[in-house]
C-alpha cells in the first residue's frame, strides 16, 4: 500500500498540476461550424449589446444575434482524465480542475444552421447563462440532468 501511495505521488509530482485554460474574461472558441474562426482562438464576449453576442479575438469576429439562437447548453468537464489511484491521490491533496463549456446552435443572416463552442473561465458561466437567459429565452431548452438554465453544484 505504501509503494502505491508512494507511485501516485510521484506521479503527482511529476505531472503539471495547472492545464493551460482560459483565465478570467478570456474565452476560448473550441469549435463548430463557423469559417471565420480557427479552433483555439482566444477572445472576450462581449455581452453589452441588447441585439447580439459578439466574440472579439485576434482571428476575427463573430456576431451572434440573440433572436437567432435556437439552443445554447452549459457543460462543465473534468481537465485531465486520470487513472483510479492517480485521481484519488490528487483528490486528497488539490480539487480537480474542470473546464467550462458553452454550447450555441444558432441562425446566421442567411438563415443557415451555425453552432459555436466556447471554453469560458470558471466565474463565466453564472453571469453569461443570465445574459442568455435574458435576451434569447426561447434557445433554454430543458436538460436531461434536471431543469433549463441551472448551473449544477
Amino acid at each position: 500500500m505504501k509503494r502505491i501511495i508512494a507511485v501516485c505521488l510521484l506521479i503527482l509530482v511529476l505531472m503539471p498540476l495547472s492545464m493551460p485554460a482560459v483565465e478570467d474574461d478570456q474565452v476560448m472558441y473550441v469549435g463548430g461550424t463557423v469559417g471565420i474562426l480557427k479552433k483555439g482562438v482566444v477572445g472576450k464576449l462581449d455581452t453589452t449589446s441588447q441585439t447580439a453576442l459578439n466574440f472579439e479575438s485576434p482571428g476575427g469576429r463573430l456576431v451572434i444575434p440573440f433572436e437567432g439562437i435556437d439552443s445554447y447548453e452549459y457543460s462543465q468537464q473534468v481537465a485531465r482524465h486520470l487513472g483510479v489511484l492517480p485521481a484519488i491521490a490528487v483528490g486528497l491533496v488539490k480539487r480537480r480542475q474542470r473546464r467550462h463549456f458553452f454550447r450555441i446552435t444558432y441562425h446566421d443572416d442567411s438563415k443557415t444552421q451555425q453552432v459555436a463552442i466556447f471554453e469560458v473561465s470558471k466565474e463565466t458561466p453564472r453571469s453569461l447563462l443570465a445574459v442568455l437567459q435574458g435576451r434569447a429565452p426561447q434557445g433554454c431548452k430543458p436538460q436531461a440532468t434536471g431543469k433549463c438554465g441551472v448551473l449544477p453544484n
